[in-house]
């Protein structure tokens, strides 16, 4: 038996034809039988169950392909690799282009350890890699920074979705490359700063702009607050069509931006000065200390939130006031979410329901600070109101409507839409009641923060359930279960 694969002659490879119409006809007739037989013959978990081992199978064959290739690669002489992309574009039926497309990514993902073995194993699909080069790839790192990145994002998956994976990736990368190179990177891409204008087909045309978070982030979120929640009688628009033309008065000078604010997730660390954390805009990613604290310095009003050890939300502070060096300044956004130090727990209000306190009411505990405050009046005068931490409060209500201060406790606990991969912004998600009320109370433990969507997708056909943890389980039809873990700080 021979230990080398055959030669194979590529000019004997029978091409595909084009069917012809009675072919065809018979393929269409076959496949449609096939499904006709299925919808009447499986049930809800057996097709769920096949479209999971499909999904395997599909897994399995890219592991073995990389595989392949770089075994492919690693056999050929020096001079043959050059062309290793032509010699696999014939063997998958592609292009040379593709061929050398399919080269580098398999050299990219066998030099990761730990990446096709987690395929393997089933823990991660050929998306979750795929997210995770994507990431990878867009800054320049070198081969030990991109296999600490790996390793690192291999011991904290937790059954992200590849764009939960990919996020958690960006953050990594820049905690791995955070010093010089880090902030070299963002003051580069800063200057670069720009907007493009190309054509499209049919009339179209596309307009895209690149700059810092931080100013996306403001824009987005002055869209978001001037565009009406619903379409006014009469209007057929769709809300991504009202929002186009929005953004076009905006810019146009037929319409004025309304109130707004854009959150940015700032460390208490980072507050102080320190530089070991990173700050997030969410829906946008991380940017750096340096960056977070001049964004704190602009922000018209802090919001606190308090966190346990496993990073759970345990108390928010009534929003505050900022004292800002610059007043005169546009902020360039508007509250600053800064998770602040750990408080001592109050004891559970036993009786009636308490009440949403008056605005301005204190609502913090002092706690003393680790390191000296900063020289600068302001920022000591800031810091050392962050110092006291939010107040744990009984939060049942005994109506329908939901108050501000649980609100806010809702939507730092979630982040997102808890329904598993959805990262729509809990601020913009209904707060729907678990348990139907009044059988079910306006409380923390019975409220959760969905999309319109999949606010919908649960009355129909899902069952959910929420642990003491903080992790949802989603059941869908036929038992499937689904695991959203919480989100924490």
């Amino acid at each position: 038996m021979p230990t080398t694969a055959s030669p194979v002659d590529w000019l004997s490879r029978p091409v595909p034809s084009a069917m012809s119409p009675e072919k065809l006809a018979a393929f269409v007739d076959t496949a449609l039988s096939r499904t006709d037989g299925m919808l009447f013959t499986a049930t809800p978990a057996e097709e769920l169950d096949a479209i999971g081992r499909w999904q395997q199978l599909k897994d399995k064959a890219f592991a073995g392909q990389m595989r392949a290739i770089v075994a492919s690669y690693n056999r050929a002489a020096a001079q043959a690799r050059d062309f290793a992309g032509d010699e696999v574009g014939l063997a998958v039926g592609a292009t040379s282009r593709t061929g050398s497309n399919l080269v580098g990514q398999a050299l990219a993902v066998c030099a990761l350890p730990g990446l096709l073995e987690a395929v393997d194993g089933g823990q991660l699909t050929e998306r979750h890699v795929l997210a995770v080069l994507g990431e990878l790839d867009k800054v320049a790192l070198s081969l030990e920074q991109r296999q600490a990145v790996v390793l690192v994002m291999l011991a904290r998956y937790q059954g992200q979705t590849p764009g939960e994976l990919g996020a958690l990736v960006a953050r990594l990368i820049v905690q791995v490359d955070r010093a010089a190179a880090a902030a070299a990177r963002d003051a580069k891409a800063t200057g670069e700063r720009k907007v493009w204008f190309s054509r499209d087909v049919d009339g179209q045309a596309l307009v895209l702009a690149r700059g810092p978070a931080a100013k996306i982030a403001a824009i987005r979120a002055s869209l978001e607050a001037t565009l009406p929640t619903e379409a006014e009688p009469g209007d057929e628009r769709s809300r991504d069509a009202r929002e186009f033309d929005l953004f076009v008065d905006l810019l146009t000078g037929g319409e004025q931006a309304g109130s707004w604010h854009a959150e940015v997730l700032v460390p208490f660390s980072v507050a102080e000065g320190g530089d070991h954390e990173l700050a997030d805009i969410p829906g946008l990613g991380p940017i750096l200390p340096a960056t977070a604290r001049d964004l704190l310095d602009q922000a018209d009003t802090i919001g606190q939130t308090a966190v346990g050890p496993d990073g759970q939300v345990i108390a928010v502070s009534d929003p505050i006031r900022n004292n800002r060096p610059a007043p005169q300044q546009r902020p360039a956004a508007e509250p600053t979410s800064a998770p602040g130090p750990e408080p001592e727990p109050e004891p559970a209000a036993e009786t009636a329901p308490v009440p949403e306190p008056k605005p301005g009411t204190p609502d913090l505990v002092p706690c003393p600070l680790d390191r000296p405050l900063p020289t600068d009046p302001v920022r000591a005068a800031r810091l050392a109101l962050l110092a006291a931490a939010p107040v744990v409060r009984e939060l049942t209500y005994s109506g329908y409507r939901i108050p501000p201060r649980l609100r806010r406790f809702l939507e730092a606990r979630d982040r997102t839409c808890v329904f598993p991969g959805c990262n729509r912004q809990a601020r913009r998600t209904d707060k729907d009641h678990r348990r139907p009320w009044p059988l079910g109370p306006t409380s923390a433990d019975n409220l959760d923060c969905l999309c319109r969507h999949h606010h919908r997708a649960k009355h129909a056909i899902f069952t959910v359930l929420r642990d003491t943890d903080g992790t949802y389980l989603w059941i869908t039809r036929g038992g499937w279960q689904f695991l959203r873990q919480p989100k924490g700080f």
